[in-house]
C-alpha cells in the first residue's frame, strides 16, 4: 500500500475503501475479526478485573473502543481495546478514594482530548522518540505489575485493591493460610493449554479454548459453586453497552443534576486526576504507535501516525461514557488480526461486534469463569509482554542503555509509570547529549606545528588554525573556551574551520561571541572558513555574521588563510615600523 500523504487526517478505512474493497477482502476481514473477537473476550475481562473495574466494563471498552479506533484510526490492521499497559495506573486510581472509577473516567476523557491534540499538532513522529531500552524497561515493569495483581486469584485469595507492588506481596504473605491448591491447578492448566495451542495450532484461539475447557471442568467438579474453593467472575449483564457516567444515568432517564453534584461534591483530587490524564495520554500514544509500527512490519503497510493519534483521541473521548477504562492499540490482538488475514479496519469493527454478540448471547455462562483461569490468561500475556528476549542484547550494548533498561523496570514496579517514563527519558536525553558532546573534536594547527596538512606552505607566524568536527551545540560550547585557552600569547589571526559542522545552536553562537571579544582584546582577527549553507544560516540568524563582518567569513580555507597571511604581514610590517621609529628616537 502506498505511503500516507501529507494530509493532516486520513483514516485508514477511507484509504482502504478508496483503493477498492472487494468481496474477497470482506470475507477475510470477517473471519479475522471473529477470531480476534474470541481472543479479546477473556483478555478484556481479565484486564478490567486487574484494573479494579468490572468484567463487563472491559468488554464495553473492547466493543466501543475497538469500533471507534477502526473507524477513525490511521492503521489498517490496528485493534483497539483495554491494554495491559494501563493496569497499574488504573488499579491505583480505582483504589484511591479521591479518584475512583468516576475520577478515572474523567481522566480518560481528558487524556482523549490530549491525544487528539497531539494528532492535530502532528506530534505522531515525536511520540516515538523514546529509546528502546526505556520502552522495553517499562514494558517489563508493567508485565511484573500485572502479574502481581494476579497472584491473589491464582492462589484463591480474596483480592483487595492495593496501589503498590510491595503492598500486594505483603497482602499475599499475610493471607498465606487462605491459599487453596485448586486455583493453582486451574491457573497452571490454563497456562499449559494456551502455550500448547500456540505450539500446536497457532491460529486457533488458545485463550478461549483454555477458558471454556477449564470453566467446564471446574463447574463439573463443583469448584465454582457457592462456597467452593474457586472465586468466579460473577454476574455479567447481557445488555449492550449504554452511554453513561457514574451518577449520570439513573433508572429510565438522564440526570445531569445528579452527575453535576457528583462532579462537584465527591471530593475528587483534581491535581492527581490531571497527572493521571497526562500519564494515560502519553502512555496510550506510545503504546498505540509502537503497536502500529510493529504491525507495519508484519503486514507491509504504512500507518499514518497523526491520523492514528486522532483516532485514539476520539476513542478515549467516547469510551468513558461506556466503560471508564482507557483504550489504545494493543499489539497481541493486532498481531492476531494480521496472522488471521485481516486486510482493512473492517476486521477491527467485526472484532468488536463479535465481542458484543458473545456478551449478549453468553453472559449467563460467563459468570462461571474462575478468576484463577483469567489469571492464567493474563500471566501468559505478561510473559510475552515482558520482552525478556531483548534483555541480553541490550545489556551487552552501551553502558547507558544497559543502565536505563533495569532502571525503567525498577521505577515502573516500585514507583509509578509516569515517574519511570519521564525520569528515564530525561536521563536518556542527558546520555545522548553527552555522547554527542564526546564526538566533538577540536584540532589545533599553529605556526610552530609545522606545515599544514592540506597546504605544504608553512603557516605564517601569529596565524593559528582550529578545526571543529561535529555538531556545534550547547553540549560542546565549552570547547570554544578551550580554544581561547589554547591561543598563543600574540596571535594575529585565528581561523576557525567549520567544514565538518552540520549546525550551530544559540549557545555555541554565544561562545563564538566570547571568542571574538577575546581575540579583539588580543588585537587579533577571528576568521571563519568552510561554512556550509545550514551553519551559515545559523550564523546569520544568531547575529554572528553582523558581528564579525561578512568579509571575515569565507567559503574556503584557502581564502581564509590568504586573508590571515595578509593580516599577519600587515601587522608584522606595522610592528617593524614601530620598532624602527623607537630606535631612531632613542638614537
Amino acid at each position: 500500500m502506498a505511503a500516507p500523504t501529507n494530509a493532516l487526517y486520513q483514516p485508514a478505512l477511507l484509504r482502504c475503501l478508496h483503493r477498492g474493497y472487494t468481496r474477497k477482502d470482506l470475507t477475510a476481514d470477517v473471519l479475522a475479526g471473529i477470531l480476534v473477537g474470541v481472543v479479546a473476550l477473556p483478555l478484556s475481562m481479565g484486564l478490567a478485573i486487574a484494573s479494579g473495574a468490572t468484567p463487563e466494563q472491559g468488554l464495553y471498552v473492547a466493543i466501543i473502543g475497538g469500533i471507534v479506533v477502526s473507524l477513525f484510526g490511521g492503521s489498517r490492521v490496528q485493534i483497539g481495546g483495554p491494554a495491559g499497559a494501563f493496569v497499574g495506573i488504573c488499579a491505583a486510581a480505582a483504589a484511591d478514594p479521591h479518584i475512583g472509577l468516576f475520577g478515572l473516567s474523567i481522566a480518560t476523557f481528558l487524556a482523549g482530548g490530549m491525544i487528539l491534540a497531539m494528532g492535530l499538532m502532528r506530534l505522531g513522529k515525536a511520540i516515538t522518540f523514546i529509546p528502546t531500552p526505556v520502552v522495553i524497561g517499562f514494558t517489563t515493569g508493567i508485565a511484573v505489575t500485572i502479574a502481581s495483581t494476579q497472584l491473589a486469584p491464582m492462589l484463591g485469595i480474596s483480592a483487595a485493591s492495593h496501589e503498590h507492588f510491595t503492598e500486594r506481596i505483603a497482602y499475599i504473605r499475610q493471607h498465606a493460610a487462605a491459599i487453596h491448591w485448586q486455583p493453582i491447578i486451574v491457573c497452571l492448566i490454563t497456562v499449559i493449554i494456551i502455550l500448547g495451542m500456540r505450539w500446536w495450532k497457532p491460529l486457533l484461539p488458545g485463550a478461549i479454548i483454555a477458558v471454556i475447557a477449564v470453566t467446564i471442568a471446574s463447574f463439573s467438579l463443583g469448584w465454582t459453586a457457592p462456597g467452593g474453593p474457586l472465586i468466579s467472575i460473577g454476574t455479567i449483564p447481557d445488555t449492550p453497552p449504554l452511554p453513561h457516567l457514574p451518577g449520570m444515568y439513573q433508572g429510565d432517564g438522564w440526570s445531569l443534576s445528579a452527575f453535576w453534584d457528583k462532579l462537584t461534591n465527591s471530593g475528587l483530587d483534581w491535581e492527581h486526576i490531571g497527572i493521571l490524564a497526562a500519564t494515560i495520554a502519553v502512555l496510550g500514544a506510545i503504546e498505540s504507535l509502537l503497536s502500529a509500527v510493529v504491525a507495519d512490519g508484519m503486514s507491509g503497510d504504512r500507518h499514518d501516525s497523526n491520523s492514528e493519534l486522532i483516532g485514539q483521541g476520539i476513542a478515549n473521548l467516547v469510551v468513558p461514557f461506556f466503560g471508564v477504562l482507557p483504550t489504545t492499540g494493543v499489539l497481541a490482538r493486532t498481531s492476531t488480526n494480521i496472522r488471521a488475514g485481516a486486510r482493512s479496519p473492517v476486521a477491527g469493527i467485526v472484532h468488536s461486534l463479535a465481542v458484543l454478540a458473545i456478551l449478549v448471547a453468553c453472559a449467563p455462562l460467563v459468570r462461571h469463569i474462575p478468576l484463577a483461569c483469567l489469571a492464567g490468561v493474563l500471566l501468559v500475556v505478561c510473559w510475552h509482554m515482558a520482552e525478556l528476549r531483548h534483555w541480553p542484547h541490550i545489556l551487552r550494548t552501551k553502558r547507558s542503555d544497559a543502565f536505563l533498561l533495569p532502571l525503567a523496570t525498577v521505577l515502573t514496579i516500585f514507583t509509578s509509570l509516569s515517574i519511570a517514563v519521564f525520569s528515564c527519558v530525561i536521563l536518556a536525553m542527558f546520555f545522548f547529549v553527552k555522547r554527542m558532546a564526546d564526538t566533538i573534536q577540536v584540532e589545533r594547527r599553529a605556526a610552530d606545528s609545522g606545515a599544514d596538512e592540506e597546504n605544504s606552505a608553512k603557516l605564517p607566524p601569529g596565524v593559528e588554525v582550529y578545526e571543529v568536527r561535529g555538531p556545534f551545540f550547547f553540549g560542546a560550547a565549552t570547547l570554544i573556551r578551550d580554544i581561547d585557552g589554547m591561543v598563543g600569547s600574540k596571535p594575529r589571526a585565528l581561523i576557525l574551520r567549520l567544514r565538518n559542522v552540520p549546525f550551530i545552536d544559540v549557545t555555541a553562537a554565544f561562545s563564538l561571541r566570547e571568542l571574538h571579544e577575546s581575540c579583539a582584546k588580543r588585537g587579533a582577527e577571528l576568521l571563519l572558513s568552510d561554512c556550509h549553507t545550514r551553519p551559515l544560516m545559523d550564523l546569520d540568524r544568531h547575529g554572528i555574521l553582523a558581528l564579525l563582518g561578512e568579509e571575515r567569513v569565507f567559503g574556503s580555507y584557502e581564502d581564509a588563510l590568504a586573508h590571515a597571511t595578509q593580516v599577519s604581514n600587515q601587522m608584522a610590517e606595522l610592528s617593524r615600523i614601530r620598532t624602527a621609529t623607537r630606535n631612531t628616537t632613542v638614537t
